[in-house]
């Protein structure tokens, strides 16, 4: 029950403390950043405590006689038929996550909350405007290479896969299992806003999203489709940095 709660909360600290320390890096080389709120680089830090959470996890599991493998549930003969669950599961999961987004903005700025998008999701552009070094966003464009196949299966693994097992194990109401895991997995994401108010959106939004996809793992007892699908969303989000840097914008 300890490893659950520590698995589902570790990786907010954890993002946190990598990027302060991305922070200092970058003032020592004389960037001026808008710090916290650095959308467009999240793939770094990311990244990092992807890593960092592989190790730990593969510990706990070390330590309970457990494996990766049990965990994901793959098998070569189904794997057709994963990927296409995992379209599905992306189609099923997105339909909510648009309609949480544009209910939280509606409470948020009312009907008018159209005008509001681009400060909401892409911050104060001509207050946090800084200039981004062509170094700097060709490796987050690298990091982007590699992010969708660390990130996807990692916080599937962590939130779905271990934490709403062990939760679901010991408690009898299935909604706690799902609640916790996608508390977590919702705050990790206010690290991928571009301002306050999209930090409250991303919470509402991702919560949506991961009581959705705990629900499809409890229904269906297989991670490996919910890795997919959470694979194709980060493939998009990670070509972002790349398209900075090709068209200069940056």
């Amino acid at each position: 029950m300890k490893n659950a709660w520590i698995v589902s909360f570790i990786r907010i600290p954890l993002l946190i403390s990598v990027l302060l320390v991305l922070f200092v890096l970058f003032k020592l080389f004389g960037l001026e950043l808008p710090f916290p709120f650095l959308p467009d680089l999240s793939t770094i830090y990311f990244t990092v405590v992807n890593v960092l959470c592989y190790f730990f996890l593969k510990r706990v599991l070390n330590k309970e006689g457990r494996s990766f493998n049990e965990l994901i549930g793959f098998r070569r003969e189904l794997l057709g038929k994963d990927i296409l669950f995992g379209f599905l599961w992306l189609f099923v999961l997105y339909i909510p996550f648009v309609i949480a987004v544009i209910a939280t903005m509606f409470l948020l700025y009312g009907v008018d909350f159209v005008d509001h998008f681009q400060t909401v999701f892409a911050g104060d552009i001509e207050g946090a405007a800084f200039s981004r070094p062509r170094w700097l966003m060709w490796s987050a464009a690298v990091v982007s290479l590699i992010f969708p196949f660390l990130n996807a299966p990692i916080e599937e693994l962590m939130y779905r896969g271990y934490a709403q097992t062990v939760f679901r194990k010991y408690y009898s109401k299935l909604w706690v299992a799902i609640l916790i895991p996608s508390i977590g997995f919702a705050l990790q994401h206010i690290m991928l806003a571009a301002s306050v108010q999209g930090a409250f959106i991303y919470a509402v939004a991702f919560f949506v999203w991961g009581a959705g996809s705990g629900l499809i793992y409890y229904k269906q007892k297989r991670l490996f489709p919910l890795i997919v699908c959470h694979f194709i969303v980060n493939i998009a989000f990670s070509v972002f940095p790349i398209i900075f840097l090709v068209f200069n914008i940056y």
